[in-house]
């Protein structure tokens, strides 16, 4: 029997295999599928940081290609068609069928978190025999995170950020994430704005990024606006602050 690892680079995927590692457990492979330039740049750094520290050699699949031809046929992936996440397994499955062989074999250990547990009964990685650490050791996303920074693992501070560490353009992530994007990643947001041209489908629910780019611009200017009224405020209640008899 061989066990496998699906790596995503995330928290969660990177607490799995360090608690497996601390037991001992047995580990075959690990896998991890690049997409290219629609991650983080600083996610190349954290596999090598990884396999650094923590003594693993991780195999790489390039999906480079397999993401952009994807992209010029459907578009932005949505909540009812998550082609790129299907685009992911099915070259792990791939890479699993033409290296091991049957699925009787194979036991593939997915990094959902103990508070995370009922995910555990969809299935999408019914072709082989799945098991999650994390849920057994009872480990929440909140330990998850821990432990990683326990063992020096920052993620480029993501995290501080983003709540997971997916695709920069994902269209699955929070309003406030992508805020941030247009906020304090300009390149990244033009990548998008670009993206955004080539197809005629929305980015999420019947909205473009130039939707989104307009509600920015007037959140942000509310921001400002609000900031720059508070101060005027503080410098006001200075200037009539009485003078301290002595």
């Amino acid at each position: 029997m061989k066990k496998i690892l699906c790596y995503s680079g995330g928290k969660d995927s990177t607490a799995m295999l360090i608690h497996l590692l601390k037991n001992n457990a047995q580990i075959d492979d690990i896998i991890y599928v690049d997409v290219g330039d629609w991650m983080w740049v600083n996610a190349k750094d954290h596999i090598r940081q990884v396999e650094e520290t923590l003594g693993v050699k991780i195999t790489i699949l390039n999906a480079t290609d397999e993401i952009s031809k994807g992209f010029q046929r459907w578009g932005f992936p949505s909540i009812l068609n998550r082609w790129c996440t299907g685009i992911k397994r099915v070259m792990m499955r791939d890479y699993i069928k033409d290296k091991y062989g049957e699925r009787e074999s194979i036991v593939q250990y997915i990094g959902y978190c103990s508070d995370e547990e009922k995910r555990t009964g969809k299935p999408l990685y019914s072709a082989y025999d799945v098991e999650y650490p994390l849920v057994e050791a009872n480990i929440t996303n909140e330990d998850a995170l821990k432990l990683c920074k326990d063992y020096g693992f920052d993620f480029g501070g993501n995290y501080e950020h983003h709540s997971h560490y997916n695709c920069w353009m994902c269209p699955l992530q929070k309003v406030d994430e992508l805020y941030y994007i247009w906020k304090n990643e300009p390149q990244l947001w033009e990548q998008l704005r670009q993206m955004q041209l080539q197809t005629d489908g929305e980015y999420q629910y019947k909205r473009t990024i130039f939707h989104f780019e307009q509600k920015f611009w007037e959140r942000n200017r509310k921001e400002l606006e609000m900031r720059r009224l508070q101060a005027r405020k503080k410098y006001n209640r200075k200037r009539g602050r009485p003078k301290k008899v002595k």
